[in-house]
């Protein structure tokens, strides 16, 4: 059975989230503290100090950014209240 592919994206999206959330303090080990991240698949597929850039890296990639989780990696101890 086909999936749809715009349903494959979202479930990637999602996990690539889930995977980021459990992740967050090898990122800010590995020096991505104060940056954007962009994740596929479980990698960080581009960062930067700003969303632009982040999105302009992700396109030259020939991914379309509408599809690729990002998230700024927090300081540790940094709580966002909502």
């Amino acid at each position: 059975k086909m999936i749809n592919p715009e349903l494959q994206l979202l479930q990637r999206f999602e996990k690539d989230s889930k995977w980021f959330h459990s992740n967050t303090d090898l990122l800010r080990k590995n020096g991505f503290m104060g940056k954007i991240v962009a994740i596929k698949e479980g990698k960080v597929i581009s960062s930067g100090e700003n969303m632009d850039i982040v999105i302009q890296s992700v396109e030259k990639q020939r991914e379309n950014p509408q599809f690729i989780f990002m998230e700024f990696v927090h300081p540790a101890g940094f709580t966002l209240l909502l």
